[in-house]
């Protein structure tokens, strides 16, 4: 795989910054409290310290079905030769967010230049939820073959887009939305026929953990219902903007800035899926869009910042704006958010 020495350098300075921002915020901030005085273990906080112990143990509550199986089985696996688990996690995500931003590069000069390329990828790495792709979350992964997909789709490549697609179902449950882009592209301009059948087996992954679930509870859908751990149930598309805008009218945004920050975000998602249709390909469009759609099934919008990390299409239409203004705004903007919500993690606040 080519990689981009602009690319290189954009990553290294990030990931510096990132943990300097890190450490920084770990040794100068009060603490939440919530999680063991020790740097390195603070960037497993949250749903980290879930995944490092399925890693570890394997589902040992039934609530942790919620977390797809690649990312810990991948940890497990490394930890063979890093022995340590965090290790693992940690050099995942960095490995897979290095080899996507270089994907994403190569997607994007693709059918745009190398220009709009870089400035995607730095709207991107600019995003306020992006050191999430220096800790134990499986955002980094998620990322890797979901862009992967669309590259190999754009190279006509349909196998190995079938098999990232089918990685991405068995990540998160968001990876049928990779999926359903990739159908949705075959379909619209190839159409199915004997020599894209296999395209079909895009949610391998993804039917292969219901067969474990089914195994293991008896019902292959359990990760639903283990949602409910998190107050997430189904419902009806929009409900999560409603009670989060009844939450805020009847407590105060002053007491409920996380609320708020996820409103916002959700908003701007909403938004910029729906833009993507008139820029971009029907596969990455509609990868956007069930990304995005997916999380709204849930009454809160909890998370949404978050979420819209791997939706990197987004970051393609950004890297679109023509207004130079418009554009240096949104980076700053992004960039004074994602020190906050640096600093908070890793002193164990809840960010998203």
């Amino acid at each position: 795989m080519k990689l981009y020495p602009n690319v290189s350098i954009l990553f290294c300075v990030w990931s510096l910054s990132v943990l300097t921002i890190f450490y920084f915020g770990f040794s100068s901030f009060p603490h939440s409290g919530l999680f063991p005085n020790d740097f390195v273990k603070n960037l497993a906080n949250w749903d980290g310290g879930h995944y490092l112990g399925i890693a570890k143990e394997g589902y040992s509550q039934k609530y942790q079905y919620a977390f797809f199986p690649l990312y810990p089985l991948a940890i497990r696996v490394l930890s063979q030769l890093t022995q340590n688990f965090l290790a693992a996690a940690i050099l995942i995500s960095l490995v897979s967010t290095f080899l996507g931003i270089n994907l994403l590069y190569k997607l994007v000069a693709l059918d745009f230049d190398k220009k709009i390329a870089e400035k995607a990828v730095t709207a991107f790495l600019f995003f306020p939820t992006s050191f999430f792709l220096l800790t134990a979350y499986s955002e980094g992964l998620f990322f890797l073959l979901a862009v992967a997909t669309f590259y190999f789709l754009r190279k006509n490549k349909l196998f190995w887009a079938t098999v990232a697609a089918s990685f991405a179902s068995a990540t998160r449950l968001v990876g049928l939305a990779v999926v359903a882009g990739l159908l949705i592209e075959v379909w619209t301009t190839q159409g199915m026929n004997r020599k894209n059948w296999y395209i079909l087996l895009a949610p391998l992954g993804f039917v292969i953990y219901c067969i474990y679930l089914y195994h293991q509870t008896g019902d292959p859908l359990y990760f639903i219902t283990a949602e409910n751990h998190w107050q997430r149930t189904l419902v009806v598309p929009g409900v999560g903007f409603w009670e989060t805008l009844r939450q805020l009218v009847s407590q105060g945004v002053n007491t409920n800035f996380n609320v708020l920050v996820d409103f916002f975000f959700a908003i701007f998602g909403v938004g910029f899926a729906l833009r993507s249709f008139r820029f971009l390909p029907s596969g990455l469009a509609s990868y956007s869009l069930f990304a995005i759609g997916i999380p709204l099934l849930s009454p809160t919008l909890l998370s949404m910042p978050r979420f819209l990390l791997p939706v990197f299409p987004i970051f393609i239409l950004m890297a679109l704006i023509k207004r130079p203004l418009i554009q240096c705004s949104l980076q700053t903007f992004s960039l004074m958010l994602l020190a906050i919500f640096t600093a908070l993690f890793i002193t164990g606040y809840w960010v998203s």
